[in-house]
């Protein structure tokens, strides 16, 4: 019984930091919750001109080079056209795996220093390069973007264009049983990781990334939520969302795919890692390792084959 209230809390404390926080005004007896966020401003000087693109994206990162090169291959492949790179002290060969995409401009990398820096990052992203994307998606290197409805994101945020922000749905993955890193399939994240949630409308998979224009952002409120001038962020099904929360899971257009414990091995080294936008450690959940009840989901699987091609995996390597 211990164990079960110590589960019980620690999922409960994990979803508490997403609450939102508001300041309620009066006007003329109309109450109005306004989120309060801070405001944006740069983290450094780091700068780089660049040609306006329609779609980028804006991650920080700390010694996960073995996943890089396939997660910008994976986002690429689906319309991807810049990502805004900070590397917060890695200490592996993040820089290396890097240089070629920052040689051909694919890739603009600022290292920064410290804890905490996640919402830092995305405001200083969004101030500096807020002219040079139409869309900026926040995600992390464990979440890949997949378009389940066209077969690219541009096409996918063609219709909405009227929103300062779109919230697309995770669908949590598990180990799939390994233990270790798995060497099959290349190696690859997406082609070895199968297993979800068999629940799509857990709490957990009504969580929200966002994809927003930046030039209407006013605060980042939550790695997973942006306050905005005016208007609001938008489901799949074009439905307000408030928060970091959707009041229910869609992903018939759009989801992201969460690999978030990937192997046993890679589990436990992501919780030694802690957290990037807070200072408490990051909890291990057995449940998020191995899911009590699961399915397979193969939305991804679609993109694989060109994938590898792109990664240069031969069919030796695949076995």
């Amino acid at each position: 019984m211990v164990n079960i209230l110590k589960k019980i809390f620690s999922v409960e404390n994990h979803f508490n930091k997403f609450q939102i926080k508001v300041k309620v005004i009066n006007i003329f007896g109309l109450q109005l919750e306004i989120p309060i966020c801070k405001k944006l401003k740069r983290l450094n000087n780091f700068y780089v001109e660049c040609q306006p693109v329609y779609l980028s994206v804006v991650c920080i990162a700390k010694n996960e080079a073995p996943y890089i090169k396939e997660w910008i291959e994976y986002h690429k492949l689906v319309g991807v056209e810049r990502f805004y790179f900070y590397d917060n002290e890695s200490v592996d060969n993040t820089r290396e795996v890097l240089d070629p995409y920052i040689k051909d401009g694919t890739v603009i990398y600022n290292y920064v220093e410290g804890r905490c820096l996640q919402n830092l990052v995305y405001a200083d992203a969004i101030i500096k390069y807020r002219n040079q994307t139409r869309w900026l998606a926040i995600i992390d290197l464990d979440e890949y973007i997949v378009p389940t409805e066209k077969d690219s994101i541009p096409d996918f945020l063609k219709d909405y264009e009227n929103y300062p922000g779109v919230g697309i749905n995770w669908v949590m993955f598990d180990s799939n049983g390994y233990k270790t890193k798995p060497t099959s399939g290349g190696g690859l994240v997406t082609a070895n990781f199968t297993r979800v949630m068999k629940n799509y409308n857990d709490k957990t998979n009504c969580l929200i990334k966002s994809i927003v224009n930046p030039k209407e952002v006013k605060g980042i409120y939550h790695p997973h939520f942006c306050v905005f001038k005016k208007g609001f962020t938008v489901n799949e099904n074009f439905e307000k969302i408030i928060g970091c929360f959707s009041f229910y899971h869609t992903s018939n257009k759009i989801r992201i795919n969460h690999y978030y414990s990937k192997s046993e091995e890679e589990y436990i080294k992501k919780t030694a890692r802690g957290n990037a936008d807070n200072s408490s450690k990051r909890t291990y959940v057995e449940e998020y390792l191995n899911f009590p009840e699961y399915t397979y989901d193969y939305a991804i699987q679609k993109y694989v084959p060109e994938l590898k091609k792109r990664m240069n995996i031969s069919e030796d390597k695949i076995q």
